[in-house]
């Protein structure tokens, strides 16, 4: 799950339940993207003598029809180039669909692979469970029913809603729950706001951008002690335009290649 992670009805803080969901503002009219969406990024590996462009990442999002409802999909591909597949192997695809009014997730697919492990899922959202198909290298086919509320989304769809994050309700320093499924897991962890932040893009500037830190759960790519960083950019967009993270083995950052199809003006260059 490295590249979506490190890309990770309406949401409110203190809901009835006591559980503390994202605060994000899903008022169409205030939403970061759109249908059309393509969003491309140069993912960079560090370890040893290895210290180069080693994969791209797509994300699109596009407008669409499912079960009869009015929806977005929304895609994220990476792939390692061949030529450095021999030290850091990867394939990763996640597809979701969530409806546009509410961002209701609806279906979720992925089909991942890091070096020697494999896996694939397949979710269908009910009211109150999710229904995953999973395989895997470990443990083969399988079938599992997942806890579902309001506050729980799949991982693909949590990094859009991440986009449309009520940066009002977010102190600096703070620290904020958020919780998504991903395999045969549901997954609770703490993200922290760290205030804006001028941040320099290769090929891009330097850009004024919301600054957060990750906490990432201990996995095939994770060592569970360690947090991603990402930049979100200080505009009506939030594009993710650069991550790092530690991962077991070297390094992974992340950064904005082009864009296409924003919403938006992309107006937080603070110098070429």
């Amino acid at each position: 799950m490295v590249v979506a992670a490190l890309l990770t009805a309406s949401f409110t803080l203190g809901a009835a339940d006591d559980k503390k969901c994202l605060p994000v503002n899903l008022e169409k009219n205030k939403l970061a993207f759109k249908g059309g969406e393509k969003l491309v990024f140069t993912i960079h590996y560090k370890w040893g003598l290895i210290n180069a462009d080693v994969a791209q990442a797509t994300l699109k999002l596009d407008s669409t029809i499912l079960n009869g409802k009015s929806c977005y999909h929304g895609s994220l591909r990476g792939k390692t180039q061949k030529i450095y597949e021999s030290v850091f192997k990867l394939k990763e695809d996640f597809d979701c669909w969530f409806t546009t009014d509410g961002f209701k997730p609806m279906k979720f697919t992925r089909d991942c692979r890091e070096g020697g492990y494999w896996c694939t899922n397949l979710y269908t959202f009910a009211s109150d469970h999710i229904n995953a198909q999973i395989n895997n290298s470990r443990k083969g086919e399988f079938t599992v029913e997942l806890p579902m509320d309001k506050c729980t989304y799949d991982i693909a769809t949590m990094l859009f809603l991440i986009r449309n994050m009520d940066i009002s309700k977010l102190k600096a320093g703070g620290r904020y729950p958020m919780t998504y499924a991903i395999d045969h897991h549901i997954r609770n962890i703490y993200f922290r706001y760290f205030g804006v932040e001028d941040k320099k893009i290769s090929g891009k500037g330097t850009i004024r951008c919301h600054k957060f830190g990750f906490e990432m759960p201990k996995g095939e790519a994770f060592d569970g002690e360690s947090s991603l960083y990402a930049w979100f950019t200080d505009d009506g967009n939030r594009i993710p335009i650069y991550f790092v993270a530690p991962l077991k083995i070297g390094q992974v950052r992340g950064r904005l290649y082009s864009s296409d199809g924003l919403r938006h003006p992309f107006t937080s260059v603070v110098a070429k």
